[in-house]
């Protein structure tokens, strides 16, 4: 039972490979991906730090974030569609995006410092440094994201060195077998002719 299951799931993580290798761009969506996802799980603590703290270009930045995370899957997709080259103009409009994700981030960061300076932080209040927390979580996805995205004909060529071949060792015999089954029908065929022949 081990044996077949260590087969399985050599044999999945084979074809998981296989998969990278002719879409190596999904490597970053998948950042992409958890990034939106962090974001989305904690946008009520960033909505009630925005009505505490009520600070300038906090609100829109909160929706800038939503907004082109949602933008960038499909620039992403239209960026790097299935077995084709990078469509370079979404390319460049998707760095953009991630760049603009990046900047409200930063600018929301900074609205949370200055409220710092003259809210109190109570228990009622803890999700403030909480949300601080996320954005810089946040940050380091988005940064990772850029930096994949770039990196992607890199992935793609480290991928490709990875053997994922089908080891046949033990079609060799059946092939053996089949090879001197053939060689034994030429044989009969052939002592036929020259009895015909006599």
């Amino acid at each position: 039972m081990s044996e077949k299951k260590n087969k399985g799931f050599k044999e999945s993580w084979r074809k998981f490979i296989v998969s990278l290798k002719k879409r190596p761009h999904n490597i970053p969506l998948c950042m992409m991906a958890l990034a939106f996802v962090v974001y989305s799980f904690n946008l009520t603590k960033v909505s009630n730090t925005t009505a505490v703290v009520n600070k300038p270009l906090m609100g829109l930045c909160e929706f800038i974030i939503m907004l082109l995370s949602i933008l960038a899957f499909v620039c992403f997709l239209n960026a790097y569609p299935k077995r084709q080259k990078p469509i370079m103009p979404m390319v460049i409009l998707l760095y953009v995006m991630e760049i603009i994700i990046m900047a409200a981030d930063f600018i929301y960061i900074s609205r949370i410092q200055e409220g710092l300076q003259t809210i109190q932080i109570t228990a009622a209040r803890a999700f403030i440094p909480k949300t601080q927390s996320m954005f810089y979580v946040h940050i380091a996805l988005v940064i990772l994201s850029i930096i994949l995205i770039a990196l992607i004909p890199v992935i793609g060529k480290m991928l490709n060195k990875i053997d994922t071949s089908v080891k046949l060792a033990e079609n060799e015999d059946v092939e053996i077998e089949l090879v001197e089954e053939e060689d034994g029908a030429e044989a009969v065929r052939s002592g036929g002719k020259r009895h015909e022949q006599e």
